[in-house]
């Protein structure tokens, strides 16, 4: 198996490219090219409309990602998110029956200060950080995109800072441990069991987390305490086994499992935000964190030149290092998403790249 490098990177663009074309997108939306969608349209004036639009904005993020790939990250975020908000709406429009382009003309974020906290720390540039760099949710594509994808909207005006973000980032989560000295929201599993049948009343959850330090574990991820209790499978020395208690018949929404093409699955914390004074965890799948995150780095680029070219010349702290690592990861990982949702099946690349 190839590791993920630029000919990965480039494979999943291929796959994709195929849809910068309207008479390949309409045989897609029609059901022509074989997939696991479950939406299949055959309205003509909407496939029309729709394939175009799908095109279009593909072949939008192709240039934007092609042209972030040639230049430094003293700006390549801005372009990063542009293509990222192009892959979304090419996505939304061909999940979602009821939505054309004109229906989704805003990103969904911002960046205008709607607490005291905030406003104090936006007006007072010594306390500009990268880590509390922010941004506000609203209407527009990540609202949507989180319902398409977990069926849930993020409530408008959430603050969301970016060290939460990378908290949850499992393929950043080693690193982080290391820099910040402190534990992400992400841990190993090693093993993890899902049998639900509704008409039956059956619903189990194991889980078998690589971890020894059930309290420490249990602190960082509290459903783990509320939800389940020790059980299922053991794992021996340094593994904790957990099953759901009998009286939850759901997966908490405040933890994901999480599966990088880099190989593992990981136990993923909910994403913390606030929203009128409180605090609150929900999961959120890597792939939208990557949309968030890259606004948030975009943002920097665009209205704080200053203080970004101190970032990426590590005159203030080091964290250009990992914003680096994500990046490089978000880069091919939010495509491949794309890929994924639009096909509803999953793209997995080794040598050759094949399909599962």
């Amino acid at each position: 198996m190839f590791t993920w490098t630029d000919n990965i990177y480039d494979a999943v663009w291929n796959h994709l490219k195929l849809f910068a074309y309207p008479a390949n997108v309409k045989r897609l939306l029609t059901g022509e090219i074989a997939s696991n969608r479950q939406i299949k349209y055959d309205d003509q004036v909407t496939i029309k409309r729709k394939s175009r639009q799908i095109a279009y904005s593909i072949s939008h993020a192709i240039e934007y990602f092609n042209a972030a790939d040639t230049i430094s990250i003293n700006t390549s975020p801005l372009l990063y998110f542009y293509g990222m908000l192009s892959l979304a709406k090419a996505l939304i429009v061909a999940n979602n029956p009821d939505i054309l382009l004109d229906d989704i003309k805003y990103h969904g974020l911002y960046v205008r200060p709607i607490s005291n906290d905030l406003r104090q720390y936006v007006e007072d540039q010594s306390q500009w950080n990268i880590d509390r760099e922010f941004a506000v949710s609203n209407e527009g594509v990540f609202k949507h995109l989180t319902d398409l994808i977990q069926g849930f909207k993020l409530p408008d005006s959430s603050i969301i800072f970016l060290k939460n973000l990378l908290s949850v980032d499992p393929e950043l989560s080693e690193i982080y441990r290391k820099y910040y000295q402190e534990e992400p929201s992400c841990q190993y599993l090693s093993d993890h069991r899902v049998v639900e049948d509704p008409k039956k009343d059956v619903f189990i959850f194991e889980l078998l987390v690589k971890c020894d330090d059930k309290i420490s574990l249990e602190k960082r991820f509290p459903a783990l305490k509320s939800s389940f209790e020790i059980g299922g499978r053991s794992g021996g020395n340094k593994k904790l086994g957990y099953r759901n208690k009998g009286s939850v018949k759901s997966f908490p929404d405040s933890l994901g499992i999480y599966g990088p093409t880099t190989g593992g699955n990981y136990l993923i914390g909910g994403l913390e935000y606030e929203n009128n004074g409180k605090t609150f965890k929900r999961y959120i799948v890597p792939e939208l964190c990557d949309y968030l995150s890259m606004f948030i780095l975009s943002n920097c680029v665009r209205y704080k030149q200053e203080f970004w070219g101190q970032v990426v010349r590590g005159e203030i702290e080091g964290t250009i290092g990992i914003i680096n690592l994500f990046i490089s990861n978000s880069k091919r990982r939010f495509p491949n998403f794309i890929l994924n949702s639009l096909f509803n099946e999953s793209f997995k690349y080794g040598s050759p790249g094949y399909l599962t």
